[in-house]
């Protein structure tokens, strides 16, 4: 299935992140963590040592201060990731940081590595199911190509309906993907959101003229998701 972008974040391709310190290695000094954080002041983009200001563990509610300082209210191996603005304060959760290197990451508890921003953010993540997205309020469950499976990722915006033009995985509602504008029907820009849908499901949720196709390759589905169709014109 051709994919007109992974989400907000920008490409995982290019690892080339200018960093002050080794996110996978975490090589700061006692008292410190290396974070993702905003050189220029927009998105994340490098990576330097912050104080740990916090002892909350893996799982654990915490308080991020902001893209610019990138300090949290986690312990020295987890971050606090998908944080939401809850009465004034950015809240989400602590995850583990990938272990090994770009090339090779690692994280246990069957989570999956995220790897975005050239390289800048490295996060362990549970999967999650697109067909029950699962996630929490204000997350969905979007296909992640920097960890080659799905995850909860923060909804852009609104989350844009099924059908109408988007740029990000993210940009549309839970429960859709941001196909190509040849694979949705009457697309009004590059790429269209196209819901996901269950192949083993008769007849499938899909709109006219599209039809419920496998969302991977033959023979490529992973454990678990060997159901998983999109709503599209088929090939």
């Amino acid at each position: 299935m051709d994919e007109a972008g992974d989400d907000t974040f920008i490409p995982e391709e290019d690892f080339s992140s200018a960093s002050s310190c080794d996110p996978f290695a975490q090589d700061c000094m006692d008292g410190e963590k290396c974070v993702a954080y905003a050189s220029s002041g927009g998105t994340w983009d490098a990576n330097k040592c912050v104080p740990v200001m916090g002892d909350a563990v893996a799982g654990d509610e915490c308080t991020y201060f902001g893209a610019v300082e990138g300090t949290d209210t986690c312990d020295e191996e987890t971050v606090c990731w998908n944080a939401l603005e809850v009465d004034g304060q950015l809240i989400g959760t602590c995850f583990p940081f990938c272990t090994g290197s770009a090339d090779n990451p690692t994280c246990e508890d069957d989570y999956i590595c995220r790897i975005v921003n050239m390289g800048a953010i490295n996060v362990c993540l549970p999967p999650c199911d697109p067909l029950l997205q699962e996630c929490d309020e204000g997350l969905g469950c979007y296909w992640s190509g920097g960890s080659g499976t799905f995850q909860c990722i923060i909804v852009a915006g609104e989350g844009i309906p099924t059908g109408d033009p988007c740029g990000f995985n993210n940009d549309c509602a839970p429960g859709n993907f941001c196909a190509a504008a040849e694979a949705t029907p009457n697309c009004q820009g590059t790429a269209c959101c196209a819901n996901f849908c269950d192949l083993t499901e008769d007849p499938a949720p899909c709109a006219d003229m599209t039809e419920c196709v496998s969302f991977f390759e033959e023979n490529s589905a992973p454990p678990g998701f060997e159901d998983l169709g999109v709503c599209v014109i088929p090939a």
